[in-house]
């Protein structure tokens, strides 16, 4: 029986989602599948790989169609070929570990009724991502928490934490879904798995309001990768960025329009961020399905403080002050651009500059490890973690 089922969408990125690959086919388990959604312009790469190299039946390929199509729905189309009883959906350019069954089979023993399972990941940067040395970053605790549905709600429907990135990271993404689960969300919801360009928190909205239990392994599982290609690079370059953002925009014609006249923070604007985005997915599934927004606008200008606090760069950190101003004086007639009060320019952290373990956190700096891909960075991350095997068992201690 097909435990788990790995989604793999990808466009364009064919050498990254062919060392993914080979990371994942390196894993002797039989229980888990491998798709494979190529959404390129030229199918017959990652074709060939499988035809010529791969050669491992718990792989499929689903080919390109005759047009590009956009993120959520070669996101759809990989849900719907899932054959597992739960589904991960990661990056091309990431990396998962396979024995994720070993703790979904134990958590499944402990909570019967666990249909969502998140963890924490690693970050890693690929080389050819760095233009200056930062840290990858080793989550190195292993403690398993229920989490109270309610609280998670307030996190992200209502960003009652005032952070930036809301602590509510529950859906398919570098997490586990039942398939009931998914089934269930696909009824209710238009006959979709997903609807919102922003597939990543659309899921994460979606199963917080419908998942029976959800719970959290601080052990990390996978691992956040970001090549020269990713998006999140993209951002590193104003031109690049809003370059990426028109391709999105075009490809996702039809769709949700990301720029939304109701939440008046536009994607396409040069001082939009991570944070705007996840904010403007969070109000039109709210909107859409008549949910409490409220203490939202105001929790939202202390993430939007937040964002620009943590800014590095100080051309960067203007026009982010400048594009929530515009938004706060127009958003609902100006009612809350009062609460939007940034902080003076800090610069760089120092942290930055810095390797050791703070906080339940391992950091190393990226110009100190070897590790060529997400996956030998994991295997590095390793041995600084408590054994997948040892956590799956529920044992406490243990000993060589």
């Amino acid at each position: 029986m097909i435990q788990l089922s790995i989604c793999l969408p990808t466009r364009n990125r064919q050498v990254y989602c062919i060392e993914t690959i080979r990371a994942l086919a390196a894993n002797e388990g039989t229980d888990f599948e491998v798709i494979v959604g190529d959404n390129s312009d030229d199918g017959s790469v990652l074709a060939d790989f499988f035809a010529h190299e791969l050669n491992d039946s718990r792989f499929r390929l689903i080919g390109p169609e005759d047009a590009v199509l956009p993120m959520v729905d070669n996101w759809e189309r990989l849900a719907g070929e899932a054959k597992g009883r739960w589904v991960s959906i990661i990056g091309d350019d990431d990396y998962i570990d396979p024995k994720l069954v070993l703790i979904l089979k134990y958590y499944e023993r402990l909570y019967p009724e666990v249909e969502s399972v998140s963890w924490s990941r690693m970050i890693y940067n690929w080389p050819d991502n760095r233009p200056v040395p930062a840290l990858s970053v080793v989550p190195v605790t292993h403690d398993t928490y229920v989490a109270v549905k309610s609280n998670v709600q307030d996190r992200l429907y209502r960003w009652i934490e005032g952070n930036r990135r809301p602590a509510a990271a529950f859906g398919i993404y570098h997490g586990a879904l039942r398939k009931s689960l998914m089934e269930r969300i696909k009824r209710k919801y238009g006959n979709r798995y997903f609807e919102h360009p922003v597939v990543d928190f659309e899921s994460n909205c979606k199963t917080i309001r419908e998942a029976r239990m959800m719970v959290h392994c601080q052990r990390p599982l996978s691992v956040l990768g970001a090549c020269a290609a990713s998006n999140s690079a993209g951002t590193r370059s104003q031109k690049t960025k809003i370059e990426r953002v028109e391709i999105f925009k075009k490809e996702t014609e039809g769709k949700v329009d990301m720029d939304d006249p109701v939440f008046p923070f536009p994607i396409s604007d040069k001082g939009a961020s991570i944070c705007s985005t996840v904010a403007s997915t969070t109000s039109w599934f709210c909107r859409t399905y008549g949910i409490d927004l409220s203490g939202f606008p105001e929790n939202f200008a202390r993430a939007a403080m937040d964002e620009c606090v943590n800014t590095v760069d100080k051309n960067d950190y203007l026009d982010k002050v400048a594009y929530f101003k515009r938004g706060f004086d127009v958003w609902d007639g100006g009612k809350w651009r009062d609460f939007f009060k940034p902080e003076p320019f800090r610069g760089e952290p120092s942290a930055h500059q810095m390797t050791g373990v703070l906080r339940d956190y391992l950091y190393v700096r990226e110009d100190a490890e070897p590790s060529r891909t997400p996956a030998e960075f994991y295997r590095f991350g390793e041995h600084a973690v408590l054994p997948v095997e040892v956590v799956a068992s529920g044992a406490r201690v243990f000993t060589r």
